[in-house]
């Protein structure tokens, strides 16, 4: 039987975890910061062996490298970083779109078309808005998809890309605002007209654009 100190333990294991892991996502916690036990105790209010298994779960996720005897580096965000993403993501991306524009719901997508299009008129200058919509519609092309395991290893692959866009989103000027959006609309066209071969090759170019864009800003 399981024991209520144990369900605890892992409740603030559970808890350690997700806040450290969104302070790291949010860049609170900055590339090599040094994390300790003593400082995320303090911050939190709980013991070492919570942190210490929320730690764990981090180095295994890839947020932090651990340091024996004083807790973890946040990781960086470099040149190999961004490479490895962004090769997991047209691996899983490219394999996605071309499913949806083969067999997926059109009508899902000609709404965010019309939706990312109202947003571009309405809100041009809005760089931050403009990447939260462009993660709207990558993550309904997966959930199209139909495969909650697949889903669910987006969404862990989702917040390193999403705390790689927030490192550089005071960077990203109108231009490249710009091609993001046309290269997000090109997608979603290509996916309602279920052009498998035109979706897969839209996506690659995105994903590859994009990484480029991204390690301009270094």
């Amino acid at each position: 039987m399981i024991q209520k100190d144990q369900i605890n333990a892992t409740n603030k294991k559970n808890m350690a975890y997700e806040i450290i892991k969104q302070r790291i996502i949010n860049n609170e916690y900055k590339p090599l910061d040094t994390l300790t036990e003593q400082l995320i105790c303090s911050e939190l209010g709980i013991s070492k062996t919570p942190v210490r298994e929320a730690f764990k779960e981090l180095e295994k996720d890839g947020f932090v490298k651990i340091i024996p005897s004083i807790g973890c580096l946040v990781s960086s965000i470099g040149l190999d970083y961004i490479h490895e993403i962004f090769e997991i993501r047209e691996i899983l991306e490219c394999a996605a779109a071309r499913i949806v524009a083969e067999r997926g719901d059109k009508t899902i997508f000609e709404e965010i078309l019309k939706n990312h299009e109202s947003f571009e008129l309405a809100e041009k200058k809005n760089i931050k808005g403009s990447v939260v919509s462009g993660f709207e519609i990558h993550t309904a092309i997966f959930e199209t998809v139909g495969n909650s395991r697949l889903l669910d290893f987006y969404k862990n692959i989702q917040n390193h890309i999403i705390r790689i866009r927030l490192f550089f989103i005071y960077q990203f000027d109108m231009e490249k605002t710009e091609r993001m959006n046309a290269e997000h609309k090109m997608i979603l066209k290509t996916i309602i007209a279920g052009n498998s071969e035109a979706a897969e090759k839209a996506m690659r170019e995105h994903l590859r654009n994009s990484q480029e864009r991204l390690k301009s800003l270094l």
